[in-house]
Order: C-alpha cells, then sequence, then structure tokens
C-alpha cells in the first residue's frame, strides 16, 4: 500500500492546476456567490445549448473575423493552421459554457485554457478584448432582442447570466496569469539568489587568493615579510590572551651572498627554493614559516617553548642538509615571550635579530649551523604547549 504523500511534497506535474493553485469547491462557491451567479443562471445557460449548438459556426465565423481585423491579434495567431485549430478549440467552449455544469471539471479546464493563453503569448488585454467581443458575438447571434416587452425581459436576464459566467470565467483565467507570473518571479529571485551567492564565493576565492599573492613569498611558497608580520601580530594577541608562550626563531644563511655572486641568481634562488622546502617539510601546522627577506627567515611557533622550538629547528636543517652543496649554512636566533609578559612585535623581532647575529659570530669563525637563544624562562603551568 503506498503511503500518502502531502502536496508539498508531490511534485506539479502530477497535480491539477485546480490542486497546484488550492481551488477548493468551497472557493468555488464563494466565487459563484461574489458574482450572484446562482443555480437559476446555470440553469438558464443549460436552456442556451440547443440555439449556441445551432448557431456554432456562426459564432465561430463573426468572433474571428472580428478578431483577425486587429493585426496585433492576427500576429499571435499566426498562420492558418493555428488559427484552424483555434477555431475547433472554440467550438468545443462554447458547447462548455452552456452545459449548466459549473463543478470543479468545469473550473480546471478553465483554469487550463488561461495556461494556454499564457503559454502562446496572449497579454491580459487581449484575452480581456477577446472575452468582451465574445459577450457581444453571443448576444447579437444567439440573444437579440425582440419587440416584445416580455421576450426583451427573458432575454436581457440571459444575457446577464452569459455576463456572470464569462466573468466567472475571466477570474479564473487570471487567477493562472497571476500565479505563473508569481513563479517566474521566484524563479528569477532564486536564480539571482544563486547568481548572487555563486558570484560572492567567486569574489572570496578570488579575495583570497590575491591576498594569498600579497602575504606569500613567490619563490619559496612560505609567507612573506608582510604576511610574518599579520600573523606575529595575531598570534601574540592569542598568546596573550590565552596565557601562552610563543617563540620566534630567526635565521639566516652563512655564505649565501659569496653564492649568489660566484654561481649566479640561478643557483641562489634553488637554495632559497630548498630553505623554504625544508621549512615548510620539518615545521608543524601550527607553525608559520615565513621569508622575511633575502636570505633571511624566521618561524613563528605559538603554544611553543624555546626547548621545543629548537627540536623543530633540528628538523629544519636536517631536511634541508638532504639536498645541501654548496656549505650555505643557518645562524639562528631562538627567543620566547609569554605566558605572562609579552614582548611588542617589533621588540620580539629585534630580540631575535640580535641573537641570530651571535650565532653568525660564531659561524664566521668556524663554518656550521649555529643557534643562539635566551635562558630558558620557567613556563606557567596553565601554558599548553605544542607537541613536537
Amino acid at each position: 500500500m503506498k503511503a500518502n504523500r502531502s502536496l508539498g511534497s508531490v511534485s506539479p506535474v502530477e497535480r491539477s492546476l485546480l490542486e497546484q493553485l488550492q481551488i477548493s469547491d468551497r472557493e468555488i462557491q464563494s466565487r459563484k456567490d461574489l458574482l450572484d451567479f446562482t443555480p437559476v443562471d446555470e440553469a438558464r445557460l443549460g436552456d442556451l445549448l440547443p440555439v449556441v449548438a445551432e448557431n456554432l459556426d456562426r459564432i465561430v465565423a463573426v468572433f474571428y473575423d472580428r478578431q483577425l481585423q486587429s493585426r496585433e491579434i492576427a500576429l499571435v495567431i499566426g498562420d492558418a493552421d493555428t488559427l484552424e485549430r483555434l477555431r475547433n478549440s472554440m467550438r468545443s467552449y462554447l458547447l462548455e459554457l452552456f452545459e449548466g455544469f459549473y463543478d470543479s471539471t468545469y473550473v480546471n479546464k478553465r483554469l487550463r485554457i488561461g495556461k494556454v493563453h499564457q503559454r502562446i503569448g496572449v497579454s491580459p488585454k487581449l484575452y480581456v478584448s477577446a472575452l468582451s467581443l465574445m459577450q457581444n458575438t453571443l448576444y447579437s447571434v444567439v440573444l437579440p432582442f425582440s419587440g416584445k416587452s416580455k421576450d426583451i425581459a427573458k432575454t436581457e436576464r440571459q444575457r446577464s447570466s452569459v455576463r456572470k459566467l464569462l466573468m466567472f470565467d475571466m477570474q479564473l483565467v487570471f487567477d493562472t496569469y497571476i500565479a505563473t507570473l508569481i513563479t517566474e518571479v521566484d524563479t528569477a529571485r532564486t536564480e539571482l539568489e544563486e547568481y548572487a551567492e555563486g558570484l560572492e564565493r567567486t569574489i572570496a576565492e578570488r579575495t583570497e587568493q590575491l591576498r594569498d599573492m600579497s602575504t606569500r613569498d613567490s619563490l619559496t611558497k612560505l609567507f612573506n615579510q608582510r604576511g610574518f608580520y599579520e600573523n606575529l601580530r595575531r598570534e601574540i594577541a592569542v598568546a596573550e590572551r590565552n596565557h601562552e608562550v610563543l617563540t620566534l626563531v630567526y635565521l639566516d644563511l652563512n655564505g649565501f651572498k659569496k653564492l649568489n655572486d660566484s654561481k649566479g641568481h640561478k643557483e641562489g634562488d634553488r637554495i632559497l627554493g630548498m630553505v623554504g622546502a625544508a621549512m615548510k617539510s620539518a615545521i608543524r601546522d601550527v607553525d608559520f614559516g615565513c621569508r622575511y627577506g633575502g636570505d633571511e627567515f624566521c618561524i613563528i611557533m605559538p603554544r611553543t617553548d624555546q626547548a621545543q622550538a629548537r627540536v623543530v629547528f633540528d628538523r629544519v636543517i636536517k631536511a634541508y642538509e638532504k639536498g645541501q652543496i654548496h656549505n650555505v649554512t643557518f645562524s639562528a636566533g631562538i627567543i620566547q615571550t609569554g605566558p605572562e609578559n609579552f614582548m611588542h612585535p617589533d621588540t620580539l623581532v629585534k630580540s631575535a635579530d640580535a641573537l641570530m647575529y651571535k650565532a653568525k659570530a660564531k659561524a664566521r669563525k668556524k663554518p656550521g649551523h649555529y643557534m643562539e637563544h635566551e635562558p630558558a624562562k620557567k613556563t606557567a603551568a596553565k601554558s599548553r604547549l605544542v607537541a613536537v
């Protein structure tokens, strides 16, 4: 047994127009009441069916002769085959109009007529004018006034019933026009929102790419000096807020200038690229590898004390040594700040730079890798360190 599905879960093509527009029997009766369209009117229209059927071809001929006098309407119809199909449809429509039954089945057919008119490009003004012409054609062909007052009164009542029915039809057709317009507006809005969201994502991606380009060194793929200071200021602020330590490693290449002068910039760039690759492979995800400028590099290490920083820096040296052939070595200064008292970013950099120069002095006396750091400080118990 199939489970019942709510209307909201059913595709529109699985529902009639009556269901889509949620027009109930109660709503149909309400519309009739608003037009004072009573069972008496329905019976009166049903009585006219034989007369309409007898004059069917004449009604259709008169109607379309008048319609085709409008160039705008003629352009909408377009060709003889379409005109013939419209004539046949009009014959069926007229017979349905005077059957005397105006229930949900009739209403659904009228809604479908509105849908067809809207699809083929019949504007509301053309539809209203056609309905007015149909009313006048019915009056002249089927319901002309005779000379007797009794017949005139009867004809007037019949005309009134026809007018009410055509107004009832107009309501229904306009419902489909309005519903279609609302659907088109909703669809356009959805498409516009999706386009705007896509555009926002594209702009965000492009902005991030541009930002990344502005903060990355193109040769080493590390952060450049701008990216270095952005990250350093932010991470010091985070460490200060959380009472955590932060360590900065500032390093310089020994013998790089001599290599660059003797072997050329291409070989110098290769060495710089090797340093970048070694740093990226050896530092942790929480660390920030940076090219400060020229042959100077920095590593920002959040939640890391000096002892841990030395372990990470040793890994950088080992990774670099695997491809190094020119005896270009590192001189590094390592300095820690926090967890209670914090240096200003510029002061931290200058302090690390000063320690680096101490290490460089040793390298001038004897080639090799050297690092200098301040005496170890006791780290507060609540400062969380990152595993190395």
